[in-house]
């Protein structure tokens, strides 16, 4: 009897540790399941925030607050920045352009370019976290990156006068804007979607710049040209292309 009466203890002292137990679990589980939603809303609503914003450099301070960051953060930052970087563009060109201002023109310069070696830094460490990085945010990053580099070659053929190291670059983005393609067919998008970065590889092979560049090494005028033609290339806003013509017809 008291056997009986003992076994039954421990039984019942078992079943009340493991009702315990499982009853703790589950509160973790609840506290952390408001916390993700918690978190969750306060990122949607700084997200919105910032969407809202159309001051690109006020809306990239509001991200870069943002915690965590997260690859749709950066992607967004990204974009933004493409924009300021496109501004910092246009306002070399009215310097250059300015009489009282072409002197200060290689400061405004340097300045575009260590922007773009940051936005570069963003992209690769994007791009490193291949954990949490989806394909339809992969191929977005994959292609500013080639935008980025294209804005690079440019600044590089229109100053430095070597085309040699824009070969260099050209080809890089080439690269890049082939991992955006294979990226984004990974994706459920619309066709005209994936065709983003294939308009802008086109862009690049069809004139089959890299070639000009090399003939073009000692003819100034034909630098002149050439460089002029490469700022046209450069994507519109975020790094897109306008879009692929209805009767071209892309090489996959």
């Amino acid at each position: 009897m008291v056997k009986r009466y003992r076994i039954m203890i421990f039984i019942f002292s078992v079943i009340a540790v493991g009702c315990l137990a499982l009853s703790i679990y589950f509160l973790s589980q609840y506290r952390h399941v408001r916390t993700m939603e918690k978190q969750n809303r306060h990122l949607q609503q700084a997200l919105q925030i910032a969407d809202a914003s159309a001051d690109n450099e006020a809306a990239v301070k509001g991200y870069n607050n943002i915690k965590p960051m997260l690859p749709e953060v950066q992607l967004r930052i990204l974009q933004r920045q493409w924009g300021i970087a496109l501004a910092k563009l246009q306002q070399i060109n009215l310097v250059r352009v300015n009489s009282f201002l072409q002197d200060d023109s290689p400061e405004y310069i340097q300045l575009l370019k260590n922007y773009l070696d940051e936005m570069r830094d963003r992209c690769n460490n994007t791009l490193a976290d291949t954990t949490s990085l989806s394909p339809e945010i992969a191929w977005q990053i994959h292609n500013i990156e080639a935008s980025i580099k294209l804005l690079a070659a440019f600044l590089m053929f229109s100053n430095e006068q070597n085309p040699d190291k824009v070969q260099g670059v050209i080809r890089e983005a080439l690269s890049d804007f082939k991992a955006a393609i294979e990226a984004v067919d990974k994706t459920d998008v619309p066709a005209y979607v994936k065709n983003i970065p294939r308009w802008n590889f086109e862009m690049l092979t069809g004139e089959d710049y890299i070639k000009k560049i090399e003939v073009a090494k000692t003819e100034l005028e034909k630098n002149q040209a050439l460089s002029e033609s490469l700022e046209a290339l450069i994507p519109e806003m975020g790094g897109y292309a306008p879009g692929e013509p209805i009767e071209t017809k892309i090489k996959k």
